[in-house]
């Protein structure tokens, strides 16, 4: 089997991962390649919509009225002490709150003018905070939401591929989407075209150079088949940008405990949304082994070896 990535020829190592998400069972064969490392399926199953089904986790609406109340107000603090660090007043917040699925946009220097593109945004959810706080240039895009959406706020989403995507961009964000995607070059091809100069892509995955990887084989939840197409290697994603013309700047490795808690399920035949309590022995041996597995995480996350990283790509 040839890689889709590097083209490599050479004999492969192929292995059997089932779905476990949905807990329905199936098989899928992925190989690995040799040479650029990745992990990919060997056939995209022409049904693969139904694996999406309705609910699925990456396809959440956002919260509405998201900063209302006295919870929605301590929110807006937390994302504006994450969104925009340097300034004296979020530098201060940041001490007291903290909204960690946005720091590392927070990192790129933002302002209120960034325009910045959610590809595989879903129903918009990670974005539509922002359109909130008053960044009116921000817009996600997805093939496979069901209409373009236009939310009372005028935030909006599109129901198409990036290829047809105009403009130019400050930040194009893949948020746990580019594994997704069949055709990971062409759509680095269209990021370097969508980009104003000097602007910023990143590239939120779960990478196979990875402690996680290497421990649980196809047991590691983020595998995640058949939905996750390719499993990368920070091999293969140097490789690809390259290609594509772009430069890596940085790779951030942001893992979690999930890795552990959620691959221990898996390693027992625990489907993701199945009961796991027989994988403790009470509610305070399942404490402290989160509190275990968190610490490993940040260990492995300083090592290097998470199984998930985020790619700051520059044009």
């Amino acid at each position: 089997m040839k890689c889709r990535i590097c083209g490599s020829e050479k004999e492969k190592k192929y292995f059997k991962a089932k779905e476990m998400m949905l807990g329905t069972r199936e098989e899928f064969i992925y190989f690995q390649c040799d040479q650029c490392h990745c992990l990919q399926i060997e056939e995209i199953p022409g049904n693969l919509s139904q694996y999406y089904p309705e609910g699925y986790n990456g396809f959440e609406a956002p919260k509405k009225n998201i900063f209302g109340g006295i919870k929605g107000a301590i929110r807006k603090y937390k994302y504006k002490a994450s969104l925009f660090p340097k300034t004296t007043f979020s530098g201060l917040l940041k001490a007291f709150f903290q909204a960690k699925q946005y720091d590392i946009l927070g990192s790129l220097s933002l302002t209120m003018q960034s325009k910045i593109l959610d590809v595989g945004s879903g129903e918009g959810a990670f974005l539509y905070p922002l359109y909130e706080l008053g960044m009116k240039q921000v817009q996600g895009v997805d093939p496979f939401i069901k209409e373009t959406i236009v939310y009372p706020n005028g935030y909006k989403v599109v129901k198409n591929q990036i290829y047809t995507v105009t403009g130019k961009w400050d930040i194009i964000l893949y948020n746990h989407s580019f594994e997704h995607v069949p055709d990971p070059l062409d759509h680095l091809l269209a990021v370097s075209k969508l980009l104003k100069p000097g602007g910023i892509c990143v590239i939120r995955i779960p990478t196979v150079t990875s402690y996680a990887w290497e421990q649980y084989g196809t047991d590691w939840f983020q595998l995640d088949a058949p939905r996750h197409l390719f499993l990368h290697s920070v091999e293969s994603m140097k490789l690809l940008i390259s290609k594509a013309g772009l430069k890596l700047e940085d790779i951030i490795y942001d893992s979690t405990h999930a890795q552990f808690t959620n691959s221990e399920k898996y390693k027992n035949n625990i489907g993701l949304y199945e009961d796991s309590k027989s994988l403790y022995s009470g509610y305070i041996d399942r404490k402290l082994k989160k509190e275990k597995y968190k610490r490993l995480a940040r260990q492995l996350n300083k090592e290097n070896r998470g199984d998930q990283a985020a790619f700051i790509i520059k044009n």
